[in-house]
């Protein structure tokens, strides 16, 4: 069922999971007294800041100042979102992620047709290795494509032989509920004259699967051998695919990319391919459509940079502005899209093969910036001539800097260069702007295409376990594997991988999955259920703590760094020593700071289920500035409470004393109506 994970799960999940089995089946660790070391898998670096403590199931790096526990090292390291890791992490443990009551959601309405998918997937592959037919594909793949095997197998791709039925009799098997579970798959068509008479939609076609961000087959694309049209043939929209809303091969870019910060939006599947053959794995593609913004804000959860990859030609430039179109109302500060072009008559299967890898990379650093082809593209649109096309020019350029979000950076920082090159003033261009002529992709469109409410596409649900089929070796000889593969590891669907290696240490205590021989060592805390609720000053101390710069811009009266509570205690050590050491993160104040009872306070607060959010704020120095403000004005209060007492009865006839009685109920007032 959908809806809320319980607490209680959560906590006997973390409960069952050693982070040390986490962290080791993903990089390599060496046992450093007590803890262990590493090189930091979130940023580039040559000796190891990477630090795991297995007593207190807690990770801290301090280089980059990345830290948390078990779920949040499978959140950054696997790119998932909490639910994803919490599944992940729940099938290594071999549970079940319990739902509170809720409505079913679109995966579980759709697990057998899912199933279907998977199991189709399985047999594409399969023909490719026992078809009698398999040579056509496998010299298409491998000599007029160049494709290894590794990277074949690493994509799922595989082989729908020709025929009217082979699918249908495989996974269809005469079953009526499997073959309408394909039918609604998209994996059959029924035949006109023939109710109830189905034949397969994909025939004598090389197989892509395409796959959702947890790796589920969801829908395929099939392309041509020769001339024959369409030369691209994708699945239709179904329950669980929207073409507008996925991308193909974000799977596989997440899980093949160590450090995944940029994304490359190309146009063809065999762009991807090859480019990830290449060691380039961060490329993705649009399925048959233009890039969109709802494509945008899928892969600004994800990255800061995004690079659209469009050929030389007319109809790239075009593409270009169309993405940069559906990018305008969708930018956020901290991201960056950028746009390459490439020599006509090349793409980016072609250019990397003539370039190498190095030679691509070499040409994304040059691309040009989303301010550049926002200004030239409303250069391109002038028909004016002298003074009238410069206006003509200004008014186009406003068009489109009105769509960007006017809170963003960006947006002024466009109209400041905008009056640079016009001559106006940035208040003239904004009083002046004509209403945007682009609007942000509306929801209203997206729902004439898509399916209604029961079946909206849900990130989370039915997990039908498919991997990418493991091939014999000796099956993919006629492949040449000569191809560079630099950066290449292909790592398998998430939840799969195992500790290989690793698990005997010199030290002894280190035994395998799971052994400790002292167990009674690790340090227990309160589980997530039984933690209370963070006050004010605690929820300021979480945020100081995965925002340590912010202190330096804070200022806190004295009388708020005084007091004999232990969270309030914890604020002032914690504020002093970030507001004195602006360039040191949570690690230094974890190593140098010497009172274990403090010690103890700050743990659970990174252990407790709020710094996980805490750590994705935007405007952690607004909370704690607020609580300040709060705190502050709780203490003025009291000390006026205090004050007015001690004058007695007499303070009532004193006109001053009646004034500030006044102004202390409004103060009251005012505060009682905050809550």
């Amino acid at each position: 069922m959908s809806g809320r994970i319980p607490d209680q799960f959560i906590d006997e999940l973390l409960a069952r999971t050693d982070i040390t089995d986490v962290v080791a089946s993903r990089i390599t660790l060496r046992k450093t007294g007590q803890n262990f070391s590493a090189l930091c898998p979130f940023h580039n670096e040559k000796s190891p800041s990477f630090s795991l403590n297995p007593n207190k199931q807690f990770y801290y790096c301090f280089g980059c100042g990345a830290g948390g526990n078990a779920i949040s090292f499978v959140m950054e390291h696997d790119h998932l979102d909490f639910v994803d890791a919490i599944e992940v992490l729940a099938k290594d443990a071999g549970l079940e992620v319990p739902r509170d009551q809720g409505a079913p959601d679109r995966y579980e309405q759709n697990a057998e047709l899912l199933k279907r998918l998977s199991e189709s997937a399985t047999f594409f592959q399969e023909q490719l290795v026992k078809h009698p037919t398999k040579e056509k594909a496998r010299d298409y793949l491998a000599k007029e494509r160049g494709l290894t095997g590794q990277i074949a197998k690493v994509y799922g791709i595989g082989y729908a032989p020709p025929g009217w039925d082979n699918l249908l009799k495989s996974i269809g098997n005469h079953r009526a509920e499997h073959e309408e579970q394909l039918l609604h798959g998209g994996m059959l068509i029924e035949k006109k004259e023939q109710s109830g008479h189905y034949y397969d939609r994909f025939r004598d076609r090389i197989m892509f699967p395409i796959r959702d961000n947890r790796g589920r087959v969801i829908a395929f694309g099939g392309r041509a051998f020769g001339d024959e049209k369409p030369k691209y043939l994708n699945s239709p929209e179904t329950p669980v695919f929207h073409k507008n809303q996925e991308l193909y091969g974000l799977y596989e870019a997440k899980q093949n990319t160590q450090t995944l910060d940029h994304i490359i939006v190309v146009e063809g599947y065999m762009d991807v391919i090859v480019l990830a053959q290449y060691g380039i794995t961060n490329a993705v593609a649009t399925l048959g459509t233009s890039v969109n913004s709802q494509h945008f804000r899928k892969l600004f959860k994800l990255v800061d940079k995004v690079t659209l990859c469009f050929d030389g030609d007319k109809a790239g430039r075009s593409a270009a502005i169309r993405g940069l179109e559906a990018t305008l109302p969708v930018i956020q500060d901290g991201k960056q899209v950028r746009f390459l072009f490439l020599p006509e008559g090349e793409d980016p299967d072609s250019l990397v093969r003539k370039e190498g890898s190095d030679g691509f990379i070499t040409l994304l650093e040059d691309s040009s910036s989303l301010a550049h082809v926002l200004f030239e593209h409303a250069r391109s649109l002038v028909t004016l001539a002298d003074e009238e096309g410069e206006a003509q020019f200004t008014q186009n350029a406003m068009a489109l800097i009105q769509s960007i979000p006017v809170e963003s950076t960006l947006r002024s920082l466009l109209v400041k260069q905008l009056s640079e090159q016009s001559g106006l003033s940035s208040d003239t261009l904004t009083a002046n702007a004509p209403i945007p002529r682009h609007q942000e992709y509306s929801s209203q469109n997206s729902d004439a295409q898509a399916p209604t409410s029961s079946s909206q596409y849900d990130p989370y649900g039915y997990d039908d376990g498919y991997a990418p089929m493991d091939y014999p070796e000796d099956d993919y000889t006629p492949y040449p594997d000569e191809a560079p593969i630099p950066h290449y590891s292909p790592k398998g669907v998430s939840g799969s991988k195992t500790f290989k290696g690793k698990g005997q240490s010199k030290q002894g205590k280190w035994q395998g999955k799971g052994k400790w021989q002292n167990n009674n060592d690790r340090e227990q805390f309160a589980p997530m259920s039984q933690q209370p609720r963070l006050g004010r000053i605690a929820h300021a101390t979480l945020c100081i703590l995965m925002h340590p710069a912010i202190a330096h811009e804070i200022e806190v009266p004295d009388p708020l760094l005084t007091g004999d509570t232990p969270e309030r205690q914890a604020f002032s050590r914690v504020w002093r020593y970030f507001a004195k050491h602006p360039n040191n993160n949570t690690g230094h104040f974890l190593y140098q700071e010497r009172n274990q009872d403090l010690l103890n306070t700050v743990y659970a607060l990174l252990n407790h289920p709020d710094a996980t959010t805490k750590q994705q704020l935007t405007n952690a120095k607004q909370e704690v500035l607020d609580m300040v403000a709060e705190q502050s004005d709780a203490l003025g209060l009291n000390s006026s409470i205090q004050r007015l007492k001690s004058r007695g009865n007499d303070a009532i006839n004193n006109p001053e004393a009646q004034q500030e009685l006044r102004a202390l109920m409004e103060q009251l007032r005012k505060k009682k109506s905050k809550f």
